[in-house]
């Protein structure tokens, strides 16, 4: 967990690394896991540039992953050469005991909303995340223009 000098971390930072101790794997693993339950099936190189990480790390995630059951690697359907990652159903049956009281209480504490209220915390979140990925791309940005800066230059 990436937390900032003097300030705590995020309740939802200590939500998911306590969720993935639970379940016996490293956040990093959660987070794969949690890109291909929201997206569903990707190769090995989308789930990489989702995750910012190596295909050589990537790789050893799924290795990991799928020894314990909770993806599989698949032949894609249209193109014979591609290999797709998708969990498996033994992550729903491993995650329902941390993510099912969750979710059903934030049901539950969502009937107290309108519906047009709803509406109005539904723009809210959809705008905000458009705004962090602006942002996560600017600061992408800014650390490639720093590592050109700072690359060796050939003599």
């Amino acid at each position: 967990m990436t937390a900032i000098p003097g300030r705590p971390p995020s309740k939802r930072a200590l939500f998911d690394e306590s969720a993935a101790a639970w379940a016996g794997i490293n956040r990093t693993d959660a987070r794969c896991l949690d890109i291909l339950d929201r997206t569903g099936p990707l190769t090995a190189g989308q789930l990489a540039a989702e995750v910012r990480l190596t295909s050589g790390a990537v790789t050893a995630i799924l290795d990991r992953l799928e020894a314990a059951g909770l993806v599989r690697r698949v032949r894609d359907t249209v193109d014979r050469r591609r290999v797709m990652v998708e969990t498996t159903p033994e992550l729903m049956r491993r995650s329902a005991p941390v993510f099912g009281p969750l979710v059903e209480e934030g049901s539950r504490e969502m009937e107290r909303y309108s519906d047009d209220e709803l509406e109005v915390i539904l723009d809210f979140l959809v705008r905000n995340r458009r705004l962090l990925v602006r942002h996560t791309a600017r600061i992408h940005e800014l650390i490639a223009e720093r590592e050109a800066r700072e690359a060796p230059t050939p003599r």
